[in-house]
């Protein structure tokens, strides 16, 4: 199953993208999260990311360059 939030990805929709990744595990065994079309994520993102990124259930895909360098402003 894969899940692809588009648009912004902030503490204002973190927690919707929390619920569907927990609902999504429980039916499927792996999950792809696809960030190719997330434009702008903050601090809670980021932890809701690297939660994301230990679990074994996850695979995380479509991480743009601004993405990237946004995890890497903030230490992640």
């Amino acid at each position: 199953m894969t899940l692809k939030p588009t648009g912004d990805l902030t503490i204002f929709e973190v927690g919707a993208l929390c619920e569907e990744l927990k609902q999504a595990t429980g039916t499927h065994p792996q999950v792809e999260l696809d960030l190719s079309e997330v434009d702008k994520l903050d601090a809670s993102a980021i932890q809701l990311l690297l939660a994301v990124r230990q679990s074994e259930q996850f695979v995380l895909t479509g991480i743009t360059d601004s993405i990237r360098a946004r995890m890497a402003d903030m230490g992640a």
